[in-house]
């Protein structure tokens, strides 16, 4: 595939929406995972009753009284990947809208950036939601990944406002259809809960949903990036590595410094699976020909 064939550097109103299916992206991925909690909470789970959600669910959701217990913050995370059991629209409409259009800002971004815009934006719109519960006192619960999907929904809306989507049976630019999302959700927040009310979890988070809004905007137009995530996650393998790897070491001829090559390498060749070759900085370029040029010697000599 020519590097102007991809989406994002198509013209929007030439954006290719047709569903299609690439099981190792991660909008396949985080559908199957979603799917995969949705049908084990539903076997898992004898019975469903009213305030009741499943197995699954119950261990995986956010609750209010998780604000006042740090080991439960985890559920700031988890909530996420888990949905209302009493019928399939939640999980239905969350996963269409990341499927349609989650697949060009998967392509925008990489897929590495991808899952972290996703669950960060789970994390944090978990947190904003548990602080109101914090401060309102709420014992309700939440769950779902419909403030991520929001966000990816608006950062797709922001990147190609002039797309063509369908709205139901419509065709609608895209900026047309953030605006009835962000209408929707700002018409329908329900007033805040007293302290002795408990949210019904079949209720619609809007204020999570705004929270995903948010998210969405202060990436997009902040010039945000999550990569040093990926940065930090490659320098925590690369430690790991050393405390367990065998202890393999190359000598640098040209500085007299003897050093893990391997793992430098590797380094090198993940950023540029990631972000591109133009992301390297002079030193890193300088290091991969230098270290391509000695792996090529020394196959000549053998």
């Amino acid at each position: 595939m020519g590097i102007y064939d991809r989406s994002y550097y198509r013209e929007e109103n030439e954006l290719d929406l047709r569903p299609s299916w690439n099981q190792r992206s991660a909008v396949s991925t985080l559908i199957i995972i979603n799917v995969a909690v949705f049908l084990a909470n539903v076997f898992l789970s004898k019975e469903f009753v009213v305030g009741y959600q499943g197995a699954v669910n119950e261990f995986l959701m956010l609750k209010g009284s998780d604000a006042k217990n740090p080991f439960m913050w985890w559920h700031t995370l988890s909530y996420g990947f888990c949905h209302n059991a009493s019928g399939y629209l939640h999980l239905a409409m969350n996963m269409l809208g990341l499927y349609f259009l989650g697949r060009t800002v998967e392509e925008r971004y990489g897929r590495l950036e991808f899952y972290r815009i996703y669950l960060v934006s789970v994390v944090i719109c978990g947190a904003v939601w548990l602080l109101k519960a914090y401060a309102f006192q709420s014992n309700g619960s939440m769950l779902g990944a419909s403030g991520a999907v929001m966000c990816i929904l608006m950062l797709f809306v922001f990147n190609f406002p002039t797309a063509r989507v369908t709205f139901f049976v419509f065709p609608i630019p895209a900026w047309v259809l953030g605006i009835i999302l962000l209408l929707t959700n700002i018409v329908s927040s329900p007033p805040s809960p007293s302290a002795s009310s408990s949210t019904p979890i079949t209720s619609i988070a809007t204020d999570v949903h705004l929270t995903g809004v948010l998210c969405a905007a202060a990436y997009f137009y902040f010039g945000l990036s999550f990569r040093f995530m990926g940065d930090l996650e490659g320098t925590l393998r690369r430690q790991w590595r050393k405390l367990t790897g065998p202890r393999l070491k190359i000598h640098n001829e040209e500085t007299g410094a003897t050093t893990n090559e391997a793992d430098e390498a590797d380094r090198i060749l993940a950023k540029i699976h990631e972000t591109g070759q133009d992301s390297l900085s002079a030193k890193e370029k300088k290091f991969l020909e230098r270290y391509s040029r000695a792996v090529r010697e020394r196959k000549e000599q053998l």
